[in-house]
Formats: C-alpha cells, structure tokens, sequence
C-alpha cells in the first residue's frame, strides 16, 4: 500500500506539473478565449487527456512491479488522480472552467459534482489496474524463479527442450 501511496503521488505530481505547462503553452499560442475550432487549441486538450490517463497507467506499472501486486496498480491510480485533482483544485493557470448554472441549484452542482468525481476515480482505477497487470509481471520477486529455481519458470523451460550437449539433441 506504501508503494501505490508513493507513486500515486509522485505521478500525481508529476502529472500535475505537465498540465499546467500544457495550460501555459495554449494560453500563449491562442490567447483569449479558444475557440472549439481551433485544431492547435483542442490537440492540446487532447494531449493533456491523453497524458493524464497515461499518468493513471504509468503509476500502477510501478506500483505493481514494485509489488507484484495488480491490485495495488488500481490503488495508485486512484491517489494520482486525488492529487492531480486536489493541485488542480489548488491553483490552475488560468483559472477553472466556466460556472455555469443549472436547474437544481447548489444541491445539483454538488450532486454533479460528486458523480464525476466517482466516474473519474473509477477510470483512474482501471487504467491503474491495467497499467498495474504489467508491472506486476515484472516484479522484482520473480526474479528468483528465472535464476533455476525448482518449479520456478526457468525449470520448467529447461525440462521442455533439449539443448546442444544433450544426448539425442539434434
């Protein structure tokens, strides 16, 4: 669990410090208002996107390749996006979106708010989960199976073929 909290935060962070430099090359290649038109201005929404789901999968890998967990990788996505969402939520170049206003008043601005709060930590899960199914392939503590370990993975491909020296080898 250590470890998720570790790299959720640190990609949190990371993530965090790319977005806003993405935020300040937009506002200064199109300043004022940006257009939805405009395809330099939404390439790099889409980068950031992109980056930040990136992020997601980028924190679990480390997470369970550190842990041989999965599971774990799903943990750190979910701590990357509190961070990156709670920095954001601190200071964002250029301030936030526009407040709009909505039918149900403040009690459906929170509602709204809660839901796409719960949609986005559960994509930060999955993506972690799916970028933690990797590293967790990859964890340190198999590495002792590769070295001849009986009944580990080494074993069990020197059983399957014949190699040079031994009889019947061709």
């Amino acid at each position: 669990m250590l470890s998720a909290a570790k790299w959720g935060a640190l990609v949190g962070v990371a993530i965090y410090l790319v977005a806003q430099v993405l935020l300040l090359i937009t506002q200064a290649a199109f300043p004022g208002a940006v257009d939805v038109n405009n395809p330099g201005a939404v390439s790099l929404g889409c980068l950031s996107l992109l980056l930040l789901l990136f992020a997601f999968s980028t924190s679990g890998f480390y997470s369970g390749r550190e842990t041989g967990v999965a599971g774990l990788g799903a943990v750190a996505g979910m701590i990357t996006f509190v961070v990156y969402d709670a920095l954001t939520a601190i200071y964002s170049i250029g301030g936030h979106g526009a407040q709009t206003t909505t039918r149900g008043g403040a009690l459906g601005a929170v509602v709204v708010a809660i839901i796409a709060f719960l949609l986005y930590i559960g994509l930060a899960a999955l993506i972690g989960w799916l970028g933690g199914r990797p590293g967790a392939a990859r964890a340190k503590r198999r590495l002792p199976a590769l070295a001849g370990d009986p009944g580990g993975i080494a074993a069990d491909a020197a059983t399957e073929a014949p190699t040079e020296s031994e009889p019947g080898a061709r």
